[in-house]
């Protein structure tokens, strides 16, 4: 009786699972790659584009120029998100959340602040430093400066989940120096390599920095045969040949070196222990320097808006563009949380379809979003399905194809720390997959809003997919900054770009007080 019972029970749950993956899949993820495909096919000789030594040499540039961001956030990330984790010192989550709270903006609009800081005419320019950020060492440096808060949250989260007896031990026997190179730091290389990875991917398709910073890069060729004259989807998806062959090296790096060792580094990065390292005024000094280069870009941008009038001007070019933005992210990041909420639980328990499906979507995440963007035009800009097409939803699915990885990691990350016998306790005495579920999500709310919260404003700071497919009509936040900047004023400019760092971090604030409610009341 017992066991058919439970079958019974269970009769909802790869069901669910499959239903979850597929929907992401078909829907959202399948018509652009196989557009892409078709269009590749299309292509009388796919590799007459690589027949000049610029197109490689562009390639190799852009290769370099992500190496570097990422050596250099590796370097500077590393020991502070340790420093971060395990050190005491005063202020210390305001400083944390202070120099993170810059990763969840385009970084087009960071280095908008650069420039106004270290421009010609900035608060601290002058022409030497305006031909250093013109550069392709400036460029490297502001893409540093926005994703190097990747790795240090990465880092500390890792770092805040290393065993605590290990620690200790090596804390005694060697001191705390010792400890954190030698235990704390390969102990985090799960979430490290993530980083890494992560980094490395977001330096290479970002389009938004180089262009203003007229720096020329690969992704660029992908993205200039998506618009205007130029127009040519076939000869973009060739150029994209070697993003693909990239994406997939980078995928099969982070499989090796993270994984699932990854969302378990990430989910226990919630234990509560001693400090490792007593307060030390360097630590200290190394952590306000690291909030100040995060925010002053952002008070940059308010203080020139403030002074050119932007915030008086403002309302005349704002549109319903901070609408459109709020909308678009809100739906991808609704549908996103749903299919994770199954997939990620998949993945926590190591299930065949949460991890496939965390591997492909993983793989679309380390696509440069111009890839996307081929995908998306070819596939859906069709009469039949112009419903899509020219409405915002035509943002949703871009949206839900690039970050389900996200969702699905951060409910997986949040379930591992639940105990799995919860589960076959409550399977035990009949309890059906829906229920089990629900215990899981009641024990471990934080899943399904950290998911939620984290889906949303990686929507909201995507730049490139939005600039490539937003609607008539439907213009996102950050495409009207970015087309503004070239031809509108320079004081409406920041003060949007201050609207859009506005509602971010207002965003970002609800989800950490709901969080900060649920853990108080359990």
């Amino acid at each position: 009786m017992g066991r058919p019972l439970m079958v019974a029970r269970d009769k909802w749950q790869q069901p669910l699972i499959i239903a979850g993956a597929t929907a992401v899949i078909v829907v959202a993820i399948g018509p652009p790659l196989v557009a892409t495909l078709g269009q590749l096919i299309g292509v009388g000789d796919a590799l007459a584009p690589f027949a000049t030594v610029q197109v490689w040499r562009l390639l190799v540039r852009s290769l370099l120029l992500a190496a570097t961001v990422t050596a250099l956030a590796l370097a500077i990330g590393v020991p502070l998100g340790i420093t971060f984790a395990r050190a005491r010192m005063p202020f210390q989550r305001l400083l944390f959340g202070a120099h993170v709270s810059i990763l969840f903006l385009p970084p087009f609009l960071p280095t908008l602040g650069l420039f106004h800081l270290f421009g010609r005419e900035g608060y601290l320019g002058g022409p030497l430093s305006a031909a250093l950020l013109f550069s392709d060492l400036g460029c490297a440096l502001a893409l540093t400066i926005t994703l190097l808060p990747a790795v240090t949250a990465l880092t500390a989260i890792g770092a805040r989940g290393v065993d605590a007896s290990l620690e200790e031990a090596a804390r005694i026997a060697g001191g705390p120096w010792r400890a954190a190179a030698f235990v704390v730091a390969p102990n985090a290389a799960p979430a490290i390599a993530l980083a890494g990875v992560v980094v490395f991917a977001l330096a290479f398709s970002e389009l938004g920095v180089p262009m203003f910073l007229r720096t020329d890069v690969y992704p660029a060729l992908v993205f200039s045969r998506l618009g205007g004259m130029d127009f040519a989807p076939g000869e973009a998806a060739a150029f994209a040949l070697p993003l693909v062959v990239l994406a997939g090296a980078l995928m099969w790096i982070e499989q090796r070196l993270a994984g699932g060792r990854a969302v378990a580094a990430l989910g226990g990065g919630l234990r509560a222990r001693a400090p490792l390292f007593a307060f030390h005024p360097v630590m200290l000094g190394f952590s306000v320097l690291a909030a100040c280069a995060s925010l002053a870009p952002v008070a940059a941008l308010l203080a020139h808006g403030a002074e050119n009038g932007g915030f008086v001007e403002a309302s005349r070019w704002i549109g319903a563009a901070p609408f459109n933005s709020v909308l678009a992210a809100s739906l991808a990041a609704a549908l996103m949380t749903a299919a994770g909420a199954v997939l990620g639980v998949s993945l926590a328990w190591r299930g065949v379809t949460g991890v496939w499906f965390d591997r492909f979507t993983v793989l679309v995440f380390l696509l440069p979003s111009a890839i996307l963007g081929i995908g998306v035009a070819i596939a859906w800009n069709h009469s039949a399905t112009n419903w899509l097409y020219a409405s915002v939803l035509v943002l949703v699915v871009a949206y839900v194809a690039r970050y389900s990885a996200l969702a699905t990691r951060t409910v997986a990350a949040a379930i591992v720390q639940t105990p799995r016998s919860l589960d076959n306790a409550a399977r035990t005495i009949g309890a059906g997959y829906l229920e089990r579920l629900k215990l899981q999500f009641g024990i471990a709310p934080q899943a399904l809003l950290g998911a939620f919260a984290l889906t949303l404003v990686f929507s909201l700071r995507d730049l490139e997919t939005a600039v490539l497919l937003y609607p008539p009509g439907g213009e996102p936040l950050t495409a009207r900054i970015f087309t503004l900047e070239a031809n509108g004023p320079p004081g409406v400019v920041s003060a949007l770009a201050v609207l859009h760092v506005l509602i971010t971090f207002g965003a970002i604030g609800l989800a950490w007080l709901t969080l900060g409610q649920g853990s108080r009341h359990d």
